[in-house]
């Protein structure tokens, strides 16, 4: 009687097992799949050293993937700081990270919504934490792929690839037809990959700050109010002063499509308030230079004051974004003359009407 139970048992453990290595393996391969759109020649990313253990993910070219990742390698596990434009970018940053590490990506921050640092979400495992602002989750959730932003970058991939493919039929050079050529494999493969997009949010959210500790590393989230978006947050590494900016401040110029040019500047004065000298930011190349805080933050009041100004003249947005002269702020951002993107000056009239507040 005994034997016959244990032999019952052991039957009962070994289907339980066998079903959760199926299960399992499943799992893994759903979530390992290749998505759509990966086909790149060369290398996608540069992985630039910052600090021991800190690097700047910046594209190559070879792939679409738009804004850049920061990424931190910890005792035993990987942070990555934004996963770009499509679940493609973000699967070919991870493979490509192996030449960097083979330790564990557990933990992704979004430092905001948009979908050039937000759409590599849906690659990563359920048991990896999606860290961003309670407003980050709530677009993501909604629908953020129906607002301009988006919807006029993917409606203008099919005009690109179609402008290319001229081009490269017309270009008798063999050096800048390769060159185009690599250009529509990008985007062909840009356009493929987007139309397996699902907007991931994050799964776990913050309002004001949230501090991670890794081993001796303290890494702090921190929202410092409203600026490009209603739910910015840096990345913070005290120990090593560096500090990871999304598009709350780049290289250059920021897109205003969601922002608060009214508010930005203030909330750049709570950025200064934080010790470090590097800035990785979302697009451009890492910097040291902080000046480039006040030389922002004085076109963000600039443009307020210009848009405000012709407002008030009654001229129409649309002109406004031709005339707005900002101009005086050309020696320090890439400004060639006068106007500015049209989708920031409607922002701007939004606001100043007291909408999408």
């Amino acid at each position: 009687m005994r034997r016959r139970i244990l032999v019952v048992v052991v039957i009962g453990v070994l289907f339980a097992v066998g079903t959760a290595v199926r299960q399992s393996s499943e799992a893994a391969s759903a979530q390992s799949r290749r998505p759509a759109g990966t086909t790149h020649n060369g290398k996608a990313f540069r992985f630039n050293k910052v600090r021991d253990g800190v690097y700047h993910a910046v594209g190559t070219g070879a792939l679409a993937v738009v804004g850049n990742s920061s990424i931190i390698v910890n005792d035993t596990d990987v942070i990555v700081v934004d996963d770009h434009v499509s679940p493609a970018a973000a699967w070919v940053l991870l493979d490509e990270l192996k030449t960097v590490t083979n330790k564990p990506v557990t933990t992704v921050i979004n430092t905001h919504f948009h979908f050039d640092h937000a759409h590599g979400n849906q690659i990563f495992e359920p048991s990896v934490q999606i860290i961003g602002h309670e407003f980050t989750r709530r677009m993501l959730l909604s629908n953020s792929i129906g607002m301009p932003l988006y919807r006029n970058y993917v409606s203008g991939l099919p005009m690109q690839i179609d402008d290319l493919k001229k081009r490269t039929a017309s270009e008798s050079d063999p050096a800048a037809k390769a060159k185009l050529q690599t250009q529509l494999q990008v985007t062909q493969n840009n356009l493929v990959a987007q139309k397996e997009l699902k907007p991931t949010p994050p799964n776990v959210t913050l309002t004001t700050q949230m501090t991670l500790f890794r081993g001796s590393r303290e890494i702090q989230i921190r929202f410092l109010g409203r600026g490009h978006t209603a739910g910015d947050v840096v990345v913070y590494l005290p120990k090593e002063r560096v500090v990871m900016t999304g598009d709350f401040l780049t290289a250059g110029l920021s897109n205003m499509s969601d922002s608060f040019p009214n508010e930005w500047a203030a909330s750049l004065d709570a950025l200064k308030t934080l010790d470090f000298d590097t800035v990785m930011p979302g697009h451009g190349e890492a910097f040291t230079d902080k000046a480039k805080i006040d030389y922002f933050q004085g076109y963000l009041r600039d443009v307020w004051s210009e848009v405000s100004r012709l407002k008030k003249e009654g001229v129409s947005a649309e002109e406004a974004a031709k005339r707005a002269d900002l101009t005086k702020h050309k020696d320090h951002l890439p400004i060639q003359g006068p106007g500015i993107p049209p989708i920031a000056a409607t922002r701007i009239y939004e606001l100043l009407d007291g909408k999408n507040q």
